[in-house]
């Protein structure tokens, strides 16, 4: 029953023994073109629009990234590059949050209110001495947390150390929200005397 199969190919009369006819080729690649190669090509475009899409959204990313960029200083008036240089002295030495978990959510708590009451100060040529000095109470304020944690390595964690300085990030975030009020009296009373002069 073991047969070799080319000795079955030879036997067999039904398979022309000249070959395939001349434009076989061809005509099975026109084929195959005509039914899958449309498919390819709509395959081809959708994907071409999908790439368009990846590009622009990685420009516009990149774009707003370099926009709002700390470190330039094209878009971003003095004061608060200062404001950002008094944040950035806060998380390069010992802190609170290196210490508990617990500690680590609420200084994070209390810093990213302190951060974002940063942003958004809007620091003008009227409000730039009330600024500065609130911004330099805000310094001491720096000061005396790294001088309490500087305590808090030294003599361990207690209740007192830890107190003190879960209160210092309370002072900075009050003095924030003062400052913040101050300059919202001092607008509405300058739109309050633009008002008045109009009249």
């Amino acid at each position: 029953m073991a047969q070799d199969i080319r000795e079955l190919f030879k036997n067999d009369l039904s398979i022309p023994s000249e070959g395939l006819k001349r434009g076989h080729e061809a005509r099975f690649n026109a084929r195959l073109d005509a039914n899958f190669g449309t498919q390819q090509k709509a395959k081809a475009e959708g994907y071409l629009w999908m790439k368009i899409a990846a590009v622009l959204v990685v420009l516009i990313a990149v774009t707003g990234l370099l926009l709002k960029n700390p470190l330039s200083g094209t878009t971003q008036e003095p004061e608060q590059v200062e404001a950002n240089s008094v944040a950035a002295t806060e998380t390069t030495k010992v802190q609170l949050s290196d210490f508990s978990p617990e500690y680590k959510q609420i200084e994070d708590r209390y810093l990213a209110s302190i951060h974002m009451e940063l942003a958004q100060l809007n620091v003008t040529e009227d409000n730039k001495a009330i600024v500065d000095a609130f911004m330099g109470q805000l310094e001491e304020l720096n000061q005396e947390y790294d001088r309490l944690n500087a305590d808090l390595v030294e003599t361990g964690v207690n209740d007192q150390n830890i107190q003190a300085l879960i209160d210092n990030l309370q002072f900075r975030l009050d003095l924030l929200t003062k400052l913040k009020e101050k300059l919202n009296e001092l607008q509405e009373s300058q739109s309050s005397e633009i008002q008045t002069n109009t009249l």
